[in-house]
Parts: C-alpha cells; structure tokens; sequence
C-alpha cells in the first residue's frame, strides 16, 4: 500500500473527495480480487449485504476479519496505521473507528437507471470512504462520481443540519460539467466524504466492477 497518502488530507477536507492510482499495486490489485472472489464463494448468506443477478455485496466486521478464514486478508486494513492516522487528521480526533468493509461486485442490469444511489446525492450519516477499485474502472464501467469543489457549500452544510432531512438528499445537478467520475487502473483508491454530493457508479458496459471499499468515522458513543 502507498504510504505517502496521508499528505492528501488536506485535499480532501477542501475538496470532499480525492483519488490517488497508486494506493496499491497492480500485484496487490490482483491478489485482492483473486481472494474476494474466494469470498464470495464461500461466505454465507448472513454475510450478503445485497444478493441479486447483478449486484452482491458482502459486509464485513473486524471481528469477522479476526476469525473466519476467507475474509482474514482484509483484517490488515482495519489495522492500517497509515488509514487509522488519515482519518484521525481528518476528523482532529483519536475517537474513530473503521466500522465495516463492504466487498462488492457489479455488472451491468441492461438498463440505466436514474434512482438513488445513482442519482446525486447527500448522506446526512457521515462516513469517511476508501473505495479501492480491484479492477480497471473506465468509463462505463461504474466510477463513483462526485460534485466539484463549488457544490460543497455552506447551503448544504446548513441542510445537513435540518434534522428533517432524509438519510440521503438528492442534489438536482443539470450541468454535467462540475462533476467529476473517477476512474483509473486496478489499484486506484477514492477518498470521500459522504456529506458531500455524489453518486455511486452503474455498470453500464460488458466489465463486471469489482471493488473494496472501507467505511470509517468518528465513534457514535463519545
């Protein structure tokens, strides 16, 4: 894993999100997938976050990480000190928690769709998100996408703050140009924040998606 990544805090407190190709190597890309694809086969269904023809999603705890044997590679990531001290920068505080990995793997329905989470949006739940592309992303293939620096804003903050809102707010965004898909080789990692606008990526070409993505944030109980 890049261990110069933590330099980019900044970036991503200014900005909401940003991506590095280099998180992992190429290599390491690759013995990812070949053990996720293990996984998936052998996890059980309680495990299964979503099960359908096109999308599975499994969801994973340290403790799982710690003692069932098909997910145990993931435990170093909960471990990371490099992540543990981003994410401390990044919410100036030693109370965080990588809470869940998610592993999930998407191919293309047949159609596009325009509903949540692939309509642009805001979490009024705040996480802080590494999504590790395990395969090439290009376009069509289900980048994540977010608004640009100019959409996170003051107006949203003040938004994120109205207890009425709804877990997850659509952000009506009609010029295309100040948003952002990213894409980039296996390897490839987004930082992000969920507070700010974004949308998750659909398959829409013949490539099945294969991503790790780890969820962090500041502890509920303090």
């Amino acid at each position: 894993m890049n261990e110069n990544f933590t330099d980019i805090v900044d970036e991503v407190i200014e900005n909401g999100y940003a991506k590095i190709e280099n998180f992992i190597s190429k290599q390491e890309a690759f013995e990812l997938e070949k053990q996720t694809t293990k996984a998936f086969k052998k996890a059980k269904k309680d495990f299964y976050h979503i099960e359908t023809e096109f999308t599975k999603v499994l969801s994973i705890n340290e403790e799982s990480s710690q003692k069932i044997k098909y997910f145990q590679y993931l435990n170093k990531f909960f471990v990371n000190k490099n992540i543990i001290n981003f994410v401390q920068n990044y919410f100036n505080s030693d109370e965080i928690e990588i809470s869940k990995i998610f592993l999930a793997e998407s191919s293309n329905s047949g159609e596009e769709v325009n509903v949540l989470p692939y309509k642009m949006h805001f979490d009024k739940t705040r996480y802080l998100k590494f999504m590790i592309y395990l395969r090439d992303v290009e376009n069509r293939d289900g980048g994540v996408t977010f608004a640009k620096k100019e959409w996170n804003t003051k107006l949203q903050e003040e938004l994120l703050s109205k207890q009425s809102l709804k877990e997850e707010n659509v952000v009506e965004i009609n010029d295309m140009s100040v948003v952002e898909e990213i894409t980039g080789p296996a390897g490839t990692v987004a930082i992000f924040d969920t507070n700010i606008t974004h949308k998750a990526g659909q398959v829409l070409g013949e490539k099945k998606r294969l991503v790790l993505r780890i969820d962090t944030r500041l502890k509920t109980n303090v």
